[in-house]
């Protein structure tokens, strides 16, 4: 965000005494704004209070220069802008403002707002976008330098729910959502225009935005995804706070109390407690505070491809067992287009049913809950979670000889299963129902990356899918199979002594 801008503070001697003003830009503009002398009783304390104020007026856009006719004619870009959202959250049906469309347009305003905000929209031009851009650059700039010194930037967010102030790191603003958010500029100039509240002609802002970024679309290779699912095992393995087998062990050993706390990694009064049957006794105690599902959650990303948002607001209900079926609902997804059934493979299924029997909760609780049965945040999965298991993985990578991961997201994972249904030869419109895409083509083209799959590497992603690749095409495209070596007679027979062969529901 933008520092408020402060103004060059002047004094200067003068036949009336000292004599205080400011000196500032606005709307591209040098402007010297005369406060006041000495001799009218004015003293530097006085102007600095008065130069505050006006500054503030500035930075709000309320502020106009001196013999201006226009200000109650021609609005600020914040004042136009927060107007034209309005307008769009009404026309939508959703005057709330809780849609996913209506909180995009309202980011992608606020990235342009610091500049924006406070000039009016008669006067907003391309030196205004310039200037934008070259302080986005400057901020991302900073933010990955940051980064390779160890020493993340980090800001204060305030979560919508609860009201609670959190922090998260700060991530740097791309090249193509800067593009967007000057493309969304544009279109409040231009209904400013249609509604002739802007009379000046419209400014090329999209001229100065920066060129689009060369997309580094990564997936992980079959050696690698085994490499993940087993570090996200051993992690959670040692995040584990204490079950009922530990806890019986405990009251069954007879070491110390120090020695069984460095065993299981918990505080030595928790021991205590434990052996005095104040916790653990009939039900179970609290979890650690890292004791949270890895594995199940990026297998359900690899296997699954949810997108992470999607996968934070999975509920109970949704991840149907019984039928083996994961159901992304309007609710969480993006558009109509992503509303969809996924089949779970045996490796994912009997993972997910481990799951539900560790966190147990009504069918309206969140599938992936954090420690306290919140949901998971997506930066969380990201930083805190996906990160990690990255770190672990290339260590045991590099123990077998085999390439690290350069870059893992929960995205990256979501195109892994992409080229997961290319391997396993999953026809192209049945890939986008899954991927919850509306043209095949885009599926096609960017996620479906070909995996290497080599004769060493088949058994490593069989192991990963739990069933061989001609089963899990049978359970992603949703019928059953024959192999090919099998007889047409044959099948007419057993068509006929056992019905007709059940589709995959």
């Amino acid at each position: 965000m933008a520092r408020p801008r402060t103004g060059e503070f002047v004094r200067k001697r003068t036949s009336q005494g000292m004599t205080y003003a400011v000196r500032f830009t606005y709307c591209g503009e040098r402007y010297f704004v005369m406060l006041g002398t000495e001799v009218a009783g004015w003293t530097e304390e006085k102007a600095r209070v008065e130069q505050a104020y006006l500054m503030a007026k500035v930075d709000r856009g309320e502020w106009m220069p001196a013999g201006d006719s226009a200000p109650s004619r021609t609005p600020t870009f914040q004042v136009e802008a927060s107007e034209w959202l309005e307008r769009q959250a009404i026309m939508s049906g959703d005057p709330e403002r809780r849609s996913k469309t209506i909180r995009d347009l309202q980011w992608r305003l606020a990235i342009v707002m610091d500049v924006f905000g406070p000039v009016r929209i008669d006067r907003l031009g391309y030196r205004h976008a310039e200037d934008l851009v070259a302080r986005l650059v400057q901020e991302r700039l900073s933010v990955k330098l940051a980064e390779e010194r160890q020493r993340p930037l980090r800001q204060t967010r305030v979560h919508p729910r609860t009201g609670r102030p959190f922090e998260v790191r700060r991530r740097g603003v791309s090249n193509t959502s800067i593009r967007r958010a000057l493309a969304v500029a544009q279109r409040v100039l231009r209904d400013a225009k249609r509604r002739g509240t802007l009379a000046a002609d419209l400014p090329d802002l999209a001229a100065a935005a920066p060129r689009p970024e060369r997309v580094r679309r990564c997936y992980l290779e079959p050696e690698q995804i085994v490499a993940v699912l087993r570090a996200a095992e051993l992690i959670e393995d040692e995040r584990r706070g204490l079950t009922w087998e530990k806890a019986a062990t405990i009251r069954a050993s007879h070491a110390s109390t120090h020695a069984l706390a460095r065993e299981f990694g918990v505080s030595d009064t928790l021991i205590r407690r434990v052996r005095r049957r104040e916790l653990w006794v009939e039900v179970a105690g609290a979890r650690n505070r890292d004791d949270v599902p890895r594995r199940v959650i990026v297998e359900t990303l690899i296997l699954g491809g949810p997108r992470v948002s999607e996968l934070c607001g999975l509920r109970v209900q949704d991840v149907d067992l019984a039928s083996g079926r994961i159901r992304i609902t309007r609710e969480v997804t993006k558009t109509d287009a992503g509303e969809r059934v996924v089949p779970m493979l045996p490796a994912l299924r009997e993972h997910l049913t481990d799951h539900r029997l560790d966190y147990p909760g009504p069918p309206d609780r969140v599938a992936f809950p954090t420690r306290n049965g919140t949901p998971q945040r997506p930066d969380n999965l990201r930083s805190r979670l996906v990160e990690p298991i990255r770190r672990r993985a290339n260590e045991l990578l590099e123990a077998d000889g085999h390439l690290p991961i350069a870059h893992m997201t929960p995205h990256t994972l979501r195109r892994t299963f992409a080229s997961i249904l290319a391997a396993c030869d999953v026809p192209p419109r049945r890939a986008m129902y899954l991927m919850g895409h509306t043209d095949p083509k885009f599926t096609m083209s960017v996620y479906q990356q070909v995996l290497d799959v080599g004769p060493g590497s088949i058994g490593d992603l069989e192991s990963a899918l739990g069933c061989s690749l001609a089963d899990a095409r049978a359970t992603y495209v949703g019928r059953w199979v024959f192999p090919p070596d099998s007889h047409p007679d044959a099948e007419k027979a057993s068509a006929v002594e056992h019905g007709p062969t059940p589709k995959a529901r």
